[in-house]
């Protein structure tokens, strides 16, 4: 009789026959992901970005080298050599997205597998709650478009407890990341004290609860960001159609409309200010991020 494949390898079976990426950073995740991958009988590129921030850094490299030598994998390593104010969560992301973007073009090759799993959807859906995120918490996507990339996130039903076991049982070596406990991150104090408080206050399923909230958001979210595709993507925001829709489909149009002209950093009060040109004429321009406004004109909201 045939195994049955554990999960972490059985939730691979949804990626595509196609040429991946994986992305490696020498932690357990990512370790126990390339051994899954192998196991199902994939021979991923291996990528390690090398964020500078700690002097060990450069072992990791290392031994992410080493071990996509003993599985007879490719790798492709970076390094960042970022100043002290540069050394910060969003920028050091942005710059591991910006190498793996320049590795898929460059390998034409745009399917990029991440270890990312249940406990860091939670982590993910608080951050974005309580920083207001401006289509609110929703959490990361199973699969998502990113910079030329397609990002897989076949974990994401999978807890870290799951992933440890796994990697135990296939007796693997990983290294972990030291800086991972410290609480000047957020998302490692979130880890560290605030996750572990609201276990003690609300109970052993509060992580379960926040990641099927996330789950119901998420899908919630792609449904909103269907409805209002066809407007969001139009050159002017038609006010009278627009002024009819519900709150919320007026709100997620406005936000993805300016978001599609490129404007970043978009507040709630961007939004609203601009929903109120919806039912008012005055004032006839609204300020936005990097010194761009919006007008409203002859029944039509647009970009001056």
């Amino acid at each position: 009789m045939r195994a049955v494949p554990h999960p972490c390898e059985a939730a691979l079976a949804a990626l595509p026959d196609a040429p991946l990426l994986a992305a490696i950073s020498g932690g357990v995740d990512s370790v126990a992901l390339l051994h899954a991958l192998v196991a199902n009988g994939r021979k991923p590129i291996v990528l390690h970005f090398d964020h500078g921030w700690r002097p060990g850094s450069a072992a990791d490299a290392i031994r992410v080298r080493a071990l996509a030598r003993r599985l007879g994998l490719r790798c492709v390593t970076a390094k960042m050599r970022p100043a002290k104010s540069q050394m910060r969560e969003t920028v050091a992301r942005a710059a591991r997205y910006r190498f793996f973007a320049q590795v898929a073009r460059r390998l034409r090759t745009p399917h990029l597998v991440l270890a990312h799993h249940a406990d860091d959807q939670v982590e993910t859906f608080l951050l974005q709650l309580l920083r207001g995120s401006g289509a609110g918490g929703q959490g990361m996507a199973a699969i998502a478009e990113r910079d030329g990339l397609t990002l897989h996130r076949p974990w994401l039903a999978l807890w870290k407890k799951d992933i440890l076991a796994y990697a135990r049982r296939q007796k693997l070596i990983w290294h972990d990341d030291p800086t991972n406990v410290e609480t000047r991150h957020r998302r490692n104090l979130l880890r560290q004290q605030v996750l572990p408080s609201l276990r003690r206050k609300f109970g052993p399923q509060v992580e379960s609860n926040l990641w099927r909230a996330a789950e119901i958001a998420r899908a919630e979210s792609e449904w909103l960001d269907a409805l209002c595709a066809n407007a969001a993507h139009a050159a002017e925001l038609a006010v009278a159609p627009l002024r009819a829709a519900p709150l919320a489909q007026q709100r997620r149009t406005i936000l993805r409309w300016l978001q599609a002209r490129g404007i970043t950093d978009i507040a709630f009060a961007d939004v609203e200010a601009i929903r109120a040109l919806l039912t008012q004429r005055e004032p006839a321009k609204i300020n936005l991020p990097a010194g761009q406004h919006a007008r409203r004109r002859a029944g039509k909201i647009f970009i001056a």
